[in-house]
């Protein structure tokens, strides 16, 4: 059932850049797919309450319409990836041309020409976070993806991420306090996306979080390194607590992002042989914690 979601997302990505959502379009994909899984439900169905009488060529057939659909899945997944990819073009030379504005390379700007340009950087820059985080789903339930393992200071990891995501917490009248010894064991894994992991856990807790603390926790324990980013936001409900790591899924569903970013970060901590878990109390905040195996992977 994922592609019909993603292919519903892909229409709501070209509507925030070209601020158009072909609605239509993507209810009408649904529901072709949704017939294609019924239908295919349906002959799983007949086929086993009919396998005493199933002749070998109706098995023969049953087999080839299953590759069909198979192959159909394939070229689903092809199309979609390369869709996505292609948004990336017009999103760099879009950045390109803001940061000429911002640098005053084309002429003198105001200030509020300035504070705007700013807002469409970092909208850039988020749509830019969301096609890296689909993307990557993609690889992963496709099976087309490797992990570049190398020795990696998670520490060194968590240092980077917060410093970068400072003015943001200052922004929203928090503050953000850390507890990651020096000594932390070297673990095995992909730096690239074990940073997305940590970055995007971090960056739900400082959006949902104002005027608040957002506390970053790191230690070794039982051969793993467990990290813990807790925060003293709005929380989430305890009928959603066993939702939010499934795609797509968003507590507040007037959220500008995609539930993409904690499915991403679950898929990539047990790649990397860990858990991740989140406990909360609905306008008390919350916590996200993860596991690495400290012995690699």
């Amino acid at each position: 059932m994922h592609n019909i979601t993603r292919t519903g997302l892909i229409f709501t990505l070209v509507g925030m850049i070209a601020i158009a959502v072909a609605s239509t379009i993507a209810i009408q994909d649904t529901m072709v797919q949704l017939g294609i899984w019924l239908v295919t439900l349906i002959l799983i169905s007949y086929a086993g309450l009919n396998v005493e009488r199933r002749a070998p060529d109706e098995e023969a057939r049953l087999i080839s319409e299953n590759s069909e659909l198979k192959e159909a899945e394939r070229g689903r997944n092809e199309f979609f990836t390369r869709t996505v990819e292609e948004l990336r073009i017009p999103l760099t030379s879009i950045d390109g041309h803001v940061e000429l504005l911002l640098d005053q390379h084309l002429g003198k700007i105001t200030k509020q020409q300035k504070d705007s340009l700013y807002a469409v950087k970092q909208e850039i820059n988020r749509i830019t976070r969301m096609i890296i985080d689909i993307i990557e789903l993609a690889n992963i339930e496709t099976g087309d993806i490797a992990l570049k393992k190398e020795e990696i200071s998670f520490g060194g990891i968590i240092h980077d991420v917060t410093d970068r995501m400072q003015q943001t917490v200052e922004l929203k009248g928090s503050t953000l306090t850390m507890d990651v010894p020096e000594d932390l064991p070297v673990i095995s894994g992909d730096r690239d996306r074990l940073t997305r992991v940590f970055a995007n856990i971090l960056i739900n807790a400082i959006k949902f979080t104002s005027e608040g603390r957002i506390s970053v926790a790191a230690h070794a324990k039982d051969g793993e390194l467990l990290t813990s980013v807790s925060d003293t936001g709005i929380g989430i409900p305890e009928n959603a607590i066993d939702k939010i790591f499934d795609r797509f899924y968003k507590v507040d569903t007037a959220s500008s992002g995609t539930g993409l970013g904690l499915p991403m970060a679950k898929e990539i901590i047990e790649m990397h042989g860990g858990r991740i878990w989140a406990e909360s109390k609905e306008g008390r905040g919350s916590t996200f914690s993860f596991t690495i195996p400290v012995n690699g992977l």
